[in-house]
């Protein structure tokens, strides 16, 4: 069985391929090969002469894949190194053994290294580098690992395009190389291989570099950027890849059929992941310094310094006790706010605009941002704004006053949400300091109020709900205590300098703050110490309570408390930037005073003004029916499940279902064979959802109808599941549990869904993103809908006598559908069950499709289902079908063209059954 999971992810290579360069014995382009020239030293690599020259990525084809489009433009203005083959056995053997113990399982050392992760290849390049006294490309803070050795995780990942050592080549050093000796049909592939690798360099089209199309499908080290219509220089892709990790993926394999392979595909039939090993993934190297890299960010910019996440959303739960965190601070490169979702993913967004962000701080229901335009400690004319956290920062809004600094959310004893600023942040050392105030204005239904003056004095490190403490930096600590009718002004420290001071938010009037290495903080700590080496706490009454050192080789800067409250406990949580010997600020970091822990979340080059939000049930939020931190959250995107991308379409199957609930007459249930071929719209009889799922099987089908579509949607007449016998030799902890397993939802549901609680879980369920780019992979944008392609060479390499008829996992199964049809039956819905076409090949082969299983049992099986009664609707008709090539996306999934002959026909069919 373990065989046949592995074939799901195997079988349909739908491989497009890329462009690249050779020698002019196999090209009659200009030479961009030069073998001789010898620098690296190294045996197995050809020099690559790409400076001042161009390729091309992606296409303008309307039929491709969304990330395949369109035609872009990459320029080098370096040359580089490359493996004349994939990296083999032998050699990977040789080297990793040592390096971290694994050891790879090969037929023939010659052979490509196969079943390795993008990590491995990480690992291998790094070892690589050592061996021959070069710098890495790649830098981690730990990594973790399986069973058998290979790497599958590592934190704090991060590529470094300027060192010269061994790497992945990026996406364009790989299509350059390729287009110079583009030849499909003469590599190894589905038509020739025997579904096999074969040694490197065997094919007939092996020259001076070898197997770029066939044999291996081969890992490149681009994360996932959306290509643009423009010329870029240097590219190296995205600059933080989507959300699970997917990993670019050139050159189709030893599976692909030749027809299907393309210079500009990027992907597999399914998402390749950073921890996926495949029979058919392998890699190749090059060497050589990337000069003035260009990333790709999501937004539609370039940037040439990257901010990398450093942190994973469930071990900043660990600290924070909530999945439901933000990440906010400013891009000092850019000017711009950048923010972190971790209840979503890991990954950095940057909000480009013309404004120049200082200070932004997070709505107490973490929707807003607000932020001025001048820092602490300047004498500039400064402007508040409050924008949406979303990825375009929606409804800018600008406060209409002179002047005004530093805002500061919070909930008011009323209940009013109101910001807290001052009309000047500068200096507070001069006299003039009392000149300037402090007020507050209440934001509401995306508006601002009147403001209020609230005291004298510009006391911008944070106000006492009450108003009667305040606390103001830059230079001099100084507090405000006020019974609201007379303030005092007090300095507190000694009169010694200090500044980035923020007053808690818990009620304790306990405040932070920096100081430069004085008097009063030495004799405090008992040790001397440096500028902003020691973040300092004062209580009520100015007294020194609490301190906390700086990480080796950093000093702290932007401090601010991060949580107000931590499971009903006032919080000991800081956020602040951490500074290198050179001043510049390099990450941000989560500081906890109990114990000292400084744990790094963001890196890159100045990373300024951080605001940790995250949500804490309290006076400030009170707490909803249901759990805001799972209630509707189908998708966690650092879950184990080894099916990511099968839970991020269940989540959106989920969220779908639950925006039209109340309407649904018609659901079917599939695996991604029907979820590609059921149009919603062409259903034109009845109003239809499609609940496909990637890979799932009857288990997945069975408890959606059960938990979700019988009791949720009250008009619900007829369920279409999908019959693919293959599927039916699947225990539920092969594919359903591991999904269901990785949804915080579907646990959630499963303990407090109910006719009393389903409007707020489905309104939660609505607030939810989707990492899109996983999806792009393989469906044209906006559908689960796939491009045209071909049906291809049947494959065949699942072990028939491994499936018979009398399998206790079949009968098992064979049973539950049974036991669904009474209980459909109970409810007065109606249940068919739909085999969908496939590559009419099959037909001429052993197996009924890939997954089998023979044709004998196949049918018992489809007997078996129509004598319990359920209505067959098919359009495989073993092979016989009339769904042309052009209907076809690979030898298992219909195109676009076919899913509209389908979807018209199942609509026909029920039609017939009225």
């Amino acid at each position: 069985m373990e065989k046949i999971i592995r074939i799901l992810m195997l079988s349909f290579l739908t491989i497009a391929v890329a462009t690249s360069c050779s020698d002019d014995s196999h090209s009659g382009d200009n030479n961009s090969v030069a073998p001789e020239q010898d620098e690296l030293n190294v045996d197995g690599f050809v020099y690559v002469q790409a400076k001042g020259k161009k390729t091309t990525l992606g296409t303008d084809d309307v039929s491709a894949k969304t990330l395949e489009r369109p035609k872009m433009t990459a320029e080098f203005t370096y040359d580089f190194y490359i493996g004349r083959h994939e990296v083999i056995c032998r050699d990977f053997n040789d080297l990793m053994r040592k390096e971290t113990g694994v050891k790879l399982s090969c037929k023939q050392d010659s052979l490509p290294a196969a079943n390795v992760t993008f990590y491995d290849a990480v690992l291998y390049a790094n070892a690589l580098c050592k061996k021959h006294g070069l710098d890495t490309a790649y830098d981690y803070t730990s990594a973790e690992f399986d069973s058998e050795k290979h790497c599958v995780k590592m934190k704090g990942y991060k590529f470094n395009p300027q060192k010269k050592g061994f790497r992945l080549p990026t996406e364009a050093e790989w299509i350059f190389v390729a287009s110079k000796n583009w030849k499909t049909e003469q590599s190894w592939n589905g038509a020739n291989s025997g579904s096999t690798a074969h040694q490197v360099c065997t094919s007939k089209n092996a020259g001076n570099i070898c197997d770029m199309a066939g044999n291996m499908l081969e890992l490149v080290n681009d994360r996932y950027a959306t290509f643009r219509d423009t010329t870029v220089s240097n590219f190296v892709g995205s600059i933080d890849g989507d959300a699970i990790g997917s990993c670019v993926v050139k050159g189709g394999s030893y599976l692909s059929s030749p027809t299907a392979m393309y210079l500009y595909s990027r992907g597999d039939t399914y998402p390749i992941l950073s921890s996926t090993k495949g029979d058919y993934i392998g890699f190749r190297l090059v060497s050589g310094e990337i000069p003035d890299a260009t990333w790709f960010t999501d937004n539609g910019s370039t940037v040439s310094a990257p901010i990398t996440p450093l942190i994973q959303p469930s071990e900043l739960r660990q600290l924070t006790s909530s999945y439901n965190a933000k990440l906010a601070f400013r891009n000092d490169i850019s000017g711009n706010l950048a923010y972190v979702d971790f209840a979503k993913t890991a990954k950095v967004v940057e909000i480009e605009d013309k404004i120049d962000v200082y200070h932004p701080d997070i709505s107490p229901d973490g929707k807003h941002v607000a932020f001025c335009t001048s820092m602490e400690g300047v004498l500039k004319e400064s402007e508040v704004y409050v924008r949406d956290l979303n990825e375009s920062g929606s409804n800018l809004v600008k406060l209409p006053v002179e002047n005004a600094a530093i805002p500061r959310w919070r909930v008011n004893p009323n209940g009013d949400t109101v910001i807290v600023y001052v009309s000047s942040a500068r200096n507070n050392k001069s006299d003039d300091f009392m000149k300037e105030s402090t007020w507050q204005v209440k934001f509401s239904k995306g508006k601002f109020g009147t403001p209020q003056k609230l005291f004298d004095g510009a006391y911008h490190g944070g106000v006492e709900k009450d108003n009667s403490f305040g606390i103001s930096s830059s230079t001099l600590l100084r507090a405000h205590l006020t019974d609201v009718l007379t303030g005092t002004d007090v300095i507190w420290y000694n009169g010694e300098q200090a500044c980035n001071a923020s007053l808690t938010k818990d009620g304790t009037k306990r405040t932070l703050f920096l100081d430069f290495g004085g008097t009063r903080g030495r004799d405090f700590v008992g040790v001397n110490y440096g500028v902003h080496e020691r973040i300092l706490v004062a209580d009520s009454t100015g007294h020194l309570v609490r301190t906390v050192a700086s990480p080796a080789k950093y000093t702290f800067d932007h401090t601010e408390w991060a949580v107000g409250m931590l499971n009903g406990e006032p919080s000991n949580l800081i956020v602040a930037s951490l500074t290198d010997y050179n001043g510049a600020h390099r990450q941000l970091a989560l500081v906890n005073l109990d114990n000292g822990d400084v744990t790094p979340l963001v890196e890159g080059e100045e990373l300024w003004h951080p605001c940790l939000w995250v949500w804490q049930d309290g006076e400030d939020h009170p707490k909803p029916t249901v759990d805001v931190d799972s209630a509707g959250a189908y998708y966690d995107n650092n879950a184990p499940s080894p099916y990511p991308f099968a839970v991020v379409e269940l989540g959106m199957r989920l969220q779908s279902f639950w925006n039209q609930s109340d309407k649904i007459e018609v659901a079917t249930f599939g695996s991604s064979m029907l979820l590609n071929a059921v149009i919603e719209d062409s259903i034109k009889s009845y109003k239809a959802i499609n609940m496909g799922v990637t890979l799932s099987d009857i288990h997945l089908f069975d408890y959606l109808i059960r938990n979700y579509a019988i009791p949720y949607a009250p008009k619900l007449k007829y369920v279409v599941i999908e019959l693919s016998p293959g599927f039916l030799y699947r225990t539920y902890n092969e594919m359903t549990g591991p999904v269901l397993e990785n949804s915080p939802g579907i646990r959630y549901d499963e303990n407090h869904l109910s006719n009393a609680t389903k409007n707020e879980i489905a309104a939660l369920s609505q607030e939810q993103q989707f990492p899109q780019v996983l999806l792009g992979q393989q469906y044209l944008e906006g559908t689960f809908l796939l491009p045209v392609g071909e049906w291809g060479v049947p494959i065949v390499n699942v072990d028939l006598s491994l499936l018979p008829f009398d399998s206790p996992s079949l009968q098992e199964n064979l049973e539950k559908i049974k036991a669904l049809k009474k209980f459909t039956d109970s409810k007065g819905v109606k249940l068919i069950a739909a085999i969908p076409p496939r590559n009419p090949g099959y037909k001429d082969t052993e197996a009924f499709d890939p997954y089998g299983p023979s044709w004998e049992d196949a049918h018992k099986i489809i007997d078996a289902v129509k004598n319990m009664g359920i209505e067959i609707f098919d359009e495989y008709k073993d092979g016989h079908h009339d769904y042309s090539d052009e209907m076809a996306n690979n030898p298992n999934h219909v195109s676009y063209l076919g899913a509209a002959q389908f979807s018209a026909r199942l609509d026909a069919f029920l039609k017939t059954l009225k």
